[in-house]
């Protein structure tokens, strides 16, 4: 009976043992992140708009169609964490982030802007192509982007610009490598600010 006894316990063990190892190796929990804008919105009393402006397709290369953030490693490799991803598609957040900071940066030419799938008629659209959207942390962000600004009414090209922006990372963390490329971002919005107001401005 006794050795009956000491069976069990020695079971018992092992299941607890087991337990706390299985504890021990479960694997870290997922972060989300997403882009930040410029400045948050601000909530204003509503105006008839002098021109208004839908941004979209945003297009991203097969290797960032993907939640996991993408960090480069070297000139040939490039490195995907299984546990920081975008909590939204990489696209989806460059496209709000932007028309967001297009709101707040063309707010003096009192500019209406949303994404191509809310906009109805607009006088322009912003079409992005992401070449490369990539960093390191404690190192830089790298974000090189062709923008075309069409004229809708006449079904016109108006400029093809290329955006190379490189913006440094404060930090060796995640959230430095994701600040970055908010503030990348954020210089791409100038740009094509600028270059919707250029075109405004032209005979």
């Amino acid at each position: 009976m006794n050795a009956v006894r000491c069976l069990v316990k020695i079971a018992l063990s092992f299941g607890m043992l087991g337990l706390v190892l299985g504890g021990c190796a479960t694997s870290p929990s997922s972060r989300y992140y997403t882009l930040a804008p410029l400045q948050p919105p601000e909530v204003k009393a509503a105006s008839v708009p002098t021109f208004t402006v839908a941004v979209g397709p945003v297009i991203n290369p097969d290797l960032l169609q993907r939640p996991q953030i993408a960090t480069r490693t070297s000139d040939h490799q490039i490195g995907f964490s299984d546990i920081h991803k975008w909590a939204g598609t990489l696209a989806d957040e460059t496209k709000r982030v932007l028309v967001v900071n297009l709101n707040a940066l063309l707010a003096g030419a009192r500019a209406a802007v949303t994404t191509d799938d809310m906009a109805i008629d607009p006088d322009y659209r912003v079409v992005v192509n992401i070449n490369r959207f990539d960093g390191l942390p404690g190192g830089s962000v790298w974000l090189n982007a062709v923008w075309t600004l069409k004229e809708q009414k006449g079904k016109m090209t108006i400029a093809v610009n290329q955006s190379v922006i490189e913006e440094p990372v404060s930090g060796q963390g995640y959230p430095d490598l994701v600040s970055a490329q908010s503030r990348a971002i954020g210089q791409l919005s100038r740009e094509i600010a600028a270059g919707i107001a250029s075109a405004r401005k032209a005979p």
